[in-house]
């Protein structure tokens, strides 16, 4: 089966978005099929951004980069991506939210084509008048609509009306991955001592919710390690400086695939504090369920609920409020057999219904009806 995905950016570029393409990529490639993957040139790609460029074939995946001239909301502008798109498939896969690809699915795709809702287009006053009608268009046109949760169908006010067409394919880890190891190596960018460690792993910005986090930790001895990079780092470094918070905060930067894992490890408990609904989902919630950690999140109507159960796998506190956010690092930095018991829990959830191999092979079964019907 030839298969195409129709992608805003792809790895090495970050993102919750770019990694699941890639994972369905190299899964469909190991099974035999032969993929594409079209994507814009993005901050990860360091050759000429303004020169097309065809990867050299990783197995069965060939990843085509078309030159970009600019972002603008978030959205890559890459001319280029509507000739790119014209490959004789046999199902294509447009993941959503990108205008660009929704574009080329209507001028160029002829292939039976999947949507994948991964969130809404963000910017909805703005944007309604423009792209509302083709992303209708679009939906309307696919064979099927794929979101990872039950909460994406409520959360997303763009797919409503498509209800009869929407099939629910949870995200998934690679379980091999992220085993628990007996004795880890810790990073050096962990602090020294016995003191229970929380961390971050995500995108620098704004909705993220890291000045909350900060602001819980001010004038306490809770400890926490950031992992990743983006726009917001000037900010959070200043912060960390000017408020004394540099034995207990640090930040780590980015963080290799290979050492990812070690930092799960390491940590003791993980926080993911996001304030909007951009944040749908979360896989980084499942890589540390997997390695036995609880998590606490917000209450967002999102799917982030659906992974993290309340209670059972980890603690939930409201956006933004950073007085509450303290109160749940310092319940489970104080008690390892709640760390324990919630961490265990966690991982049997992932294994039961958020693993690699079944979101794989749920897509794969997609597309083989798809292409058959």
């Amino acid at each position: 089966m030839r298969i195409l995905h129709l992608s805003k950016f792809y790895r090495p570029d970050p993102g919750g978005l770019e990694h699941v393409v890639e994972q369905l990529a190299e899964g469909a490639a190991a099974r035999g099929n032969q993929v594409r993957v079209i994507a814009a040139t993005g901050s990860g790609w360091m050759r000429d951004p303004k020169r097309r460029i065809t990867e050299p074939p990783r197995g069965n995946v060939v990843v085509v980069r078309i030159p970009t001239y600019g972002v603008r909301w978030s959205q890559p502008i890459a001319p280029g991506y509507l000739a790119a798109a014209r490959y004789p498939a046999d199902v294509a896969h447009v993941h959503h939210p990108h205008p660009l690809a929704d574009l080329s699915t209507v001028l160029s795709v002829r292939a039976p084509y999947v949507v994948t809702q991964h969130s809404d287009i963000r910017r909805q006053l703005l944007a309604k008048p423009f792209y509302w009608p083709l992303v209708r268009h679009v939906l309307h046109y696919s064979a099927a609509i794929v979101v990872p949760t039950e909460a994406h169908v409520r959360a997303c006010p763009e797919i409503r009306g498509y209800e009869n067409k929407i099939r629910v394919i949870p995200f998934g880890v690679d379980l091999q991955r992220f085993t628990p190891r007996v004795h880890p190596e810790r990073p050096a960018t962990f602090p020294d001592g016995d003191a229970p460690v929380a961390l971050f792993v995500g995108r620098l910005v704004g909705y993220k919710g890291l000045g909350v986090l900060l602001d819980a930790v001010r004038g306490t001895s809770l400890r926490v390690v950031i992992v990743g990079d983006g726009p917001e780092r000037g900010v959070l470094e200043a912060r960390v400086a000017s408020e004394g918070l540099a034995g207990q905060v640090r930040l780590a930067g980015s963080v290799s695939d290979e050492e990812l894992p070690a930092y799960y490890q390491a940590a003791d408990y993980f926080v993911l504090p996001s304030l909007t609904a951009a944040e749908m989902f979360g896989i980084v919630l499942l890589e540390a369920m997997a390695l036995g950690k609880p998590v606490i999140t917000t209450a967002l109507e999102t799917g982030v609920r659906e992974v993290n159960r309340a209670g059972e796998t980890g603690l939930e506190v409201p956006v933004g409020d950073a007085a509450a956010l303290r109160a749940a690092m310092e319940r489970l930095a104080g008690d390892a057999e709640l760390r324990r018991r919630l961490g265990g829990a966690g991982r049997r959830r992932v294994e039961e219904r958020f693993t690699l191999e079944r979101m794989i092979e749920g897509h794969l079964a997609l597309y083989d009806a798809v292409r058959r019907r």
